[in-house]
């Protein structure tokens, strides 16, 4: 893809949500998605700290103004269409919403699937973010919020989190509010508690019990009362109604309290893309429609460019195929996407050791200097080799600033060139053991070895350090491992994320937090070159052999 297509692309797209016209910590929680662009890496939240629900949070005068209840809230109709089935690499169920773009996983998954689902939580409309004023991690859901807090039993580790007063007054008048001394003598299946002063009975009772109870509900705030034929019990965590046929359900008022805290431009909340997603480039001359449905008849969100990535969820054989493209989320037509090509693999024999040596993805535009309003001064076509140093330039796209240098002098937005160089045994150091277990990194090859003694156990690509951030050489040695870790904002294997989690197979070799680790955001076609804050990003199973193999004082040598 052209630069400067891209730089239009990403500047159209970046940080929007579904709008009607352009569309309507361990044990395995859910995974923050990647971007599918520039470093991988998501957009830092605006107000990470502010919970839903818990706080009155006055839109801030410099923010967008928030997207509309109704464009937020998936209709029924497309409900049935939305949900995907996918594998992570640790084993555990994903769920993708194409309507809202968001990922649902455990724990999250296991108490929206236990206490009714879609039906009764309706569809999440944000990512998992970390609050940092509590320590939890939270979701939200058309109804409610949920929030998980590995620091309680298990019953209580995932709940709903407690709604703002203005909500609760909002909604029940101070009559409706006051509080009772115990239930009426001729109620038999009535429940009195004392801590609220309310008391709670018929099929509210029986939903709130079914449903997950106290821990997703709490305690009732209000006696039951009626208007327009429609009863109305207000509970801590969340609304409950009884229409006149007797259905319960819970009022959805998330997206309201989205807009009313400012949230509605936080990355948590903007589309996100399929966890662990396939990633895939769109082949259509004239550009592939995104829409908000898998129907031809559905809403245009946006047309995305030829050799565009899309990154799919589920299978990518059926017509109709649900993903996320930078900033969307949608369906597109199986038949004009495709697995990205390989690139041709250099030669042995043209391996130049001291330099960093790739190939155009696409066609791809060179510029006199590292921006994209520079002077073009030619055009390269799929797998033209390119000779490269790192360094840092215009951000075409969020938190994405690296170029590659080439030899003229000239510069290559990094995303559209690929490692083209053997995946190979490069020199031993000189400073390396002579005997045991031992871990080369070269950061100019963008490669990691596991040797035993002299002798090459495994080869395979990286992604080191980012120019600003290079990860540092010297002679280390592994001193921490963690098996399934959670970076949190400022430190260096969460670049640019609020919070990491699910960071398989993590081994620390610096005291300062470089380290080893599966970067579930990294794919084929990314790995390979500079991107990271300082950590060695590897693939799936690369990372799971160097944690099985390796082990606390385990030599790493990293060098260029």
């Amino acid at each position: 893809m052209h630069d400067n297509l891209a730089a239009s692309f990403s500047r159209s797209l970046t940080r929007r949500r579904l709008v009607t016209g352009l569309a309507a910590t361990t044990g395995g929680l859910i995974l923050p998605t990647s971007r599918a662009f520039g470093q991988d890496q998501i957009i830092e939240p605006a107000d990470p700290e502010t919970p839903i629900d818990t706080a009155e949070t006055p839109t801030p005068a410099s923010t967008q103004a928030p997207t509309s209840v109704s464009t937020i809230e998936p209709t029924p109709a497309q409900n049935n269409e939305t949900t995907i089935t996918t594998e992570s690499g640790g084993g555990s169920t994903s769920l993708y919403f194409a309507t809202t773009g968001h990922n649902l996983m455990t724990p999250f998954l296991e108490v929206w699937q236990r206490y009714g689902g879609e039906t009764v939580f309706g569809q999440p409309l944000s990512e998992a973010r970390f609050v940092d004023d509590n320590g939890t991690v939270q979701q939200a859901f058309e109804t409610l919020t949920l929030e998980y807090n590995p620091a309680y039993d298990d019953e209580w580790a995932v709940q709903g989190t407690h709604m703002a007063n203005s909500v609760i007054t909002s909604v029940a008048s101070s009559s409706d509010r006051a509080k009772v001394t115990s239930c009426p003598a001729t109620a038999t299946d009535c429940q009195f508690f004392a801590d609220s002063g309310h008391t709670m009975s018929g099929k509210i009772a029986a939903f709130w019990t079914e449903h997950g109870g106290l821990p997703i509900f709490g305690l009732p705030l209000s006696e039951p009362f009626t208007k327009s034929k429609v009863t109305t019990q207000v509970f801590e965590r969340a609304i409950l109604d009884q229409d006149a046929s007797g259905t319960v359900s819970i009022r959805k008022i998330v997206a309201e309290r989205i807009q009313a805290n400012g949230l509605a431009n936080d990355a948590a909340f903007q589309p996100a893309p399929p966890t662990l997603g396939t990633t895939t480039l769109v082949k259509a001359e004239d550009g592939l429609r995104l829409r908000s449905a898998p129907s031809d008849d559905a809403d245009v969100l946006v047309v995305l460019p030829d050799n565009a990535e899309f990154i799919a969820a589920g299978d990518t054989t059926v017509d109709w195929v649900p993903g996320y493209v930078d900033g969307y989320a949608g369906w597109v037509a199986s038949d004009f996407l495709t697995e990205p090509e390989e690139l041709p693999t250099l030669d042995t024999a043209d391996w130049d050791l001291s330099v960093w040596q790739g190939a155009a993805l696409g066609e791809t535009n060179v510029r006199a200097q590292p921006d994209t309003t520079s002077k073009l001064v030619k055009t390269l076509a799929y797998g033209d080799p390119v000779v490269v140093d790192w360094v840092e330039g215009e951000e075409v796209f969020e938190d994405a600033n690296i170029w590659a240098k080439l030899k003229d002098g000239t510069y290559i937005y990094a995303r559209n060139i690929g490692r083209a160089a053997p995946v190979e045994p490069t020199p031993i150091p000189t400073n390396a053991p002579a005997s045991g277990k031992w871990i080369d990194v070269n950061l100019t090859q963008q490669l990691m070895i596991a040797y035993e003694g002299t002798s090459a156990i495994r080869t395979c690509v990286m992604t080191a350090g980012m120019p600003g951030h290079d990860t540092p050489e010297g002679y280390f040695a592994i001193n921490t491992r963690v098996a399934n870790e959670t970076m949190e904002a400022g430190t260096i294997g969460a670049d640019g994320y609020y919070k990491l989690e699910n960071v398989l197979f993590t081994q620390y070799f610096t005291d300062v937090g470089h380290a080893i680790h599966f970067a579930w955001w990294r794919t084929k076609e990314t790995i390979g070159r500079p991107g990271s804050h300082g950590c060695l990003n590897l693939l799936l199973d690369d990372s799971q052999f160097f944690w099985d193999w390796a082990e606390i004082g385990t030599v790493v040598i990293v060098h260029s």
